[in-house]
């Protein structure tokens, strides 16, 4: 089984990619409606916590609560393999969905502080490799439609629907307001198969995704196929994954060869462990 294991911190470069020959079997796109979600919120949140960036507030599921809510299952016994060996990821088992990224707060501050720039309002947006749909959220509480991708289901099932569904005021409108929401898991290149060959974005979000170098084609491709005439996708990331070798460097440097795309930098940390946003658009014809 290869298993990633990346240090955010930097302090231990003792954490590297495990290379196996074994070749990884990604998991098929589906599509999740949320009809037991909607059904059942009340009893399958029993608590939750608020994701706090500046003046933004986004309710979302305790983590532990959707853990516990994942039946005995393959995905469950992967993610204590993962902690069992200090990991945050296990390639195709697991992606690191149950976990809310640094770099979302780098997004979500981002967008906020450009937000008139931004025409979310009646865009379709994607949030890409989603997690908790923090990022989605916030587009979507700013009136845009939203798909929702993640690479496991039951991160779908049991913390981003929910968390969409918390964010809904009224009891009575989140079966109406949902429906401005789309979900997708699996692999983005059946993901991009998935979906309606005329389904393109105006905004695309992504925070953390970009650890993993050999996955660059597919989520290039995706953007490729997937962004409007006069769209954007917006990467937030670590300059460099430490233990891993992936970072905006070297995913700068794909697009860059792929040549149906342009990237620049629109905003970067100061101090610490250095972390970029990517601005990405269509070249011109």
């Amino acid at each position: 089984m290869s298993t990633f294991r990346f240090n955010f911190s930097g302090a231990d470069d003792d954490n590297k990619l495990d290379e196996t020959k074994e070749t990884i079997e990604w998991l098929e796109s589906e599509e999740i409606v949320p009809d037991k979600q909607i059904k059942n919120l009340d009893s399958i949140v029993t608590r939750a916590k608020m994701f706090a960036c500046g003046d933004v507030e986004i309710g979302h599921v305790v983590v532990s609560e959707a853990m516990a809510s994942i039946e005995e299952s393959g995905l469950k016994n992967v993610i204590e393999l993962a902690e069992k060996e200090h990991s945050d990821l296990v390639a195709g088992k697991y992606e690191g969905g149950l976990k809310i990224w640094e770099c979302t707060y780098d997004l979500i501050q981002y967008l906020e502080e450009n937000l008139t720039g931004m025409k979310f309002e009646n865009s379709n947006v994607l949030d890409l490799g989603c997690g908790a749909g923090i990022l989605g959220i916030y587009a979507f509480l700013h009136n845009s439609k939203v798909t929702f991708q993640d690479y496991n289901k039951e991160v779908l099932e049991h913390l981003t629907i929910p968390n969409v569904l918390l964010n809904i005021e009224e009891e009575e409108d989140r079966e109406k307001e949902i429906q401005r929401c789309k979900f997708y898991s699996g692999d983005w290149d059946s993901f991009n198969q998935k979906l309606p060959q005329s389904e393109v974005f105006d905004i695309i979000l992504t925070s953390e995704t970009i650890y993993n170098e050999s996955n660059y084609e597919k989520l290039i491709k995706l953007f490729v196929d997937r962004l409007s005439k006069d769209g954007a996708a917006y990467v937030a990331a670590k300059t460099y994954y430490f233990g891993v070798g992936g970072g905006v460097r070297q995913f700068e440097q794909n697009i860059t060869k792929n040549g149906h795309l342009t990237s620049t930098v629109c905003w970067k940390s100061e101090g610490g462990i250095q972390r970029e946003i990517l601005k990405i658009t269509k070249l011109t014809e």
